[in-house]
């Protein structure tokens, strides 16, 4: 009897697991891990690596356009090899940092071109920057002592044309580990974490893009990334720890409560369009957070997707949030999964509005013009304005009274200069704030 209570228990477990996996529909891709993601609808992008060394499979950029229901390889011309960099600037020009090369194609990858004269050694790090296209920073790998090292940040202003290496500080000098990030409200501001293997830790800031460089701090630890908030000015993550920086990176607090001391950090994510949640991928499971309360919570199921994903891995970016159809994608150590996300917004189209809404608005970044949507709960007087990030008004794009309802509006920015800006909604006693990106 004891027997078949063990077995009927052991079988109510494996279906309670399989029930909550099951929340998750699977994507594709699932002999290869995925290290970045890109979705926009049924459109999505992975880079992956065949950690299995399957010789039937080819690790490389992987594209769909109808939601994952056929893959197709987008870089075989590079011959096969590991996708750990990938930036979208659009269907035709995508990035790809592939097996220590950057490449780079303008048509939609019938064709790539690698980025060159950057340095002799590998390249383990690039990153675009949000605000200018053009603006490049990568950081090479150098083999030293048996070891390999990160080693020297290099910037270009010419979309990877030409490169230099940045503003002088420690980790210029050979044997170092250097973690960089952009500010996300500021394009003239950087962060670096850099580990000279000899001395101690240190955290830099830059002003000017990178042309200099001055001490800030000395971490906590070395981070696996850097990340600054999206919408909050100063406040900087270290991950994984995670620890947490309010005021740029002068003191740093631990914000662990509710993870688990047996695993470890894997990916990060925060999403200002659908949840305003922040999203931690752990080892055993994805976490969320309100970025005022940092105490993490599991999302069901996600402890039984596949992991085991390795913990040196810097800069995944293979959480996605689609504000379109409101679902969350998630890269893993075979292939991607999906789930549906409740966000609060109504379901059905009626006319009742119950809730006070500023949506995010799209495209974003945009090129002249984007769309502004907003919900107000109550017949109210309505302001909605566009701010410079030092505060300054540039448009006034609604100042009337409002019966409760959804209402879109257009900002047209074509006289302004690419960057990052604030728009806000006051309703009442209500207001939301949100960041736009202009590129041109």
């Amino acid at each position: 009897m004891k027997s078949k209570i063990i077995s009927f228990s052991l079988l109510l477990f494996l279906f309670s697991s399989l029930t909550k996996a099951q929340d998750w529909e699977f994507v594709g891709l699932d002999s290869l891990a995925i290290y970045h993601l890109s979705v926009s609808g049924d459109t999505i992008y992975a880079g992956t690596i065949d950690r299995n060394n399957n010789p039937n499979i080819n690790d490389g950029l992987y594209f769909t356009s109808n939601g994952g229901d056929n893959w197709f390889q987008l870089d075989s011309t590079l011959g096969n090899g590991y996708v750990n960099g990938l930036y979208v600037i659009s269907p035709e020009n995508l990035f790809i940092l592939k097996s220590g090369t950057i490449c780079k194609t303008i048509n939609s990858g019938q064709s790539w071109s690698p980025v060159n004269n950057i340095s002799t050694n590998p390249i383990k790090w690039f990153g675009i920057s949000p605000f200018n296209p053009n603006e490049i920073f990568a950081i090479d790998v150098l083999a030293l002592g048996g070891g390999r090292y990160f080693n020297t940040l290099y910037k270009s202003t010419d979309r990877g044309n030409s490169w230099e290496i940045t503003g002088s500080f420690p980790g210029s000098s050979h044997g170092s580990e250097i973690t960089f990030a952009y500010d996300m409200t500021d394009s003239m501001n950087l962060y670096v974490s850099v580990d000279d293997k000899w001395t101690s830790l240190y955290f830099f800031k830059s002003t000017d893009e990178g042309n200099n460089w001055f001490y800030v701090s000395s971490p906590p630890f070395l981070p696996n990334d850097i990340y600054t908030d999206k919408i909050i000015p100063n406040r900087v993550y270290l991950l994984g720890g995670p620890y947490i920086s309010t005021n740029g990176g002068l003191s740093w607090f631990l914000v662990d409560s509710g993870l688990t001391d047996n695993s470890y950090y894997l990916s990060f994510f925060q999403d200002q369009i659908t949840t305003n949640l922040l999203y931690l991928l752990e080892s055993d499971g994805l976490y969320t957070s309100h970025g005022d309360t940092f105490y993490w919570q599991k999302m069901d199921g996600s402890e039984n997707l596949p992991l085991d994903l390795p913990p040196s891995t810097r800069n995944m970016k293979n959480i996605i949030i689609d504000g379109g159809t409101r679902k969350i994608y998630l890269g893993t150590s075979s292939g991607i999964y999906r789930k549906s996300l409740i966000t609060g917004l109504p379901i059905e189209n009626t006319p009742q509005i119950n809730e006070f809404i500023l949506d995010q608005n799209y495209p974003n970044p945009f090129n002249s013009s984007t769309i502004i949507e907003y919900s107000v709960n109550s017949t109210s007087f309505v302001s909605v304005k566009v701010y410079d990030v030092l505060g300054r008004e540039i448009a006034t794009m609604v100042n009337e009274r409002k019966e409760a309802g959804s209402y879109s509006i257009t900002f047209n920015a074509s006289y302004l200069p690419s960057g990052s800006y604030i728009y806000r909604l006051i309703a009442g006693n209500s207001t939301a704030t949100k960041k736009l990106i202009l590129l041109k």
